[in-house]
C-alpha cells in the first residue's frame, strides 16, 4: 500500500463582500421604515380609543380630556405619514436595488390611512 499524499488545506479567504447601497440610503430605508411603523402603530392606537373612549364616558358619565385622544393619534399617524411618504420617495429615488413593490404599495396605503379618516370625518 502507498502512501497517500495529503494536501495541506489552505485557509479558506472569505472575499468581503461590498455593501450593495450608500449607508446614507440604507439609514433613509430604514427611517422610511420605521416612519411608517410609527403611522401604523399610531392609526391602531386612535382606533382603539375611538372604540373605547365611548365606552369609558357611558360609565363614568363625561367624556372630558380623554375625548382629544383620539385626535392626537390622528394627528400623530398624519404627520409620520407625510413624512414616510417623503422617505419613501426619496429611498426609491436613490436606492441602486428598489425595495419591492408590494412593501411601497402598503406603505403608502398606511400613510395615506390618516388622509382617508379625516376626510370620512369631515364627510360625517
Amino acid at each position: 500500500m502507498g502512501k497517500k499524499k495529503r494536501r495541506q488545506k489552505k485557509p479558506q479567504q472569505t472575499a468581503r463582500q461590498l455593501p450593495t447601497e450608500d449607508r446614507r440610503t440604507e439609514a433613509m430605508t430604514v427611517a422610511w421604515m420605521l416612519s411608517t411603523m410609527v403611522t401604523l402603530g399610531a392609526l391602531v392606537c386612535a382606533g382603539i380609543a375611538w372604540l373605547t373612549i365611548p365606552l369609558l364616558a357611558a360609565q363614568a358619565g363625561e367624556i372630558g380630556a380623554l375625548g382629544v385622544i383620539p385626535h392626537l393619534l390622528l394627528v400623530v399617524a398624519t404627520l409620520t405619514g407625510t413624512v414616510s411618504l417623503i422617505l419613501m420617495v426619496c429611498a426609491v429615488r436613490f436606492r441602486r436595488v428598489p425595495p419591492p413593490r408590494v412593501i411601497i404599495v402598503v406603505s403608502t396605503a398606511i400613510c395615506f390611512f390618516p388622509f382617508g379618516v379625516y376626510l370620512m370625518l369631515a364627510v360625517r
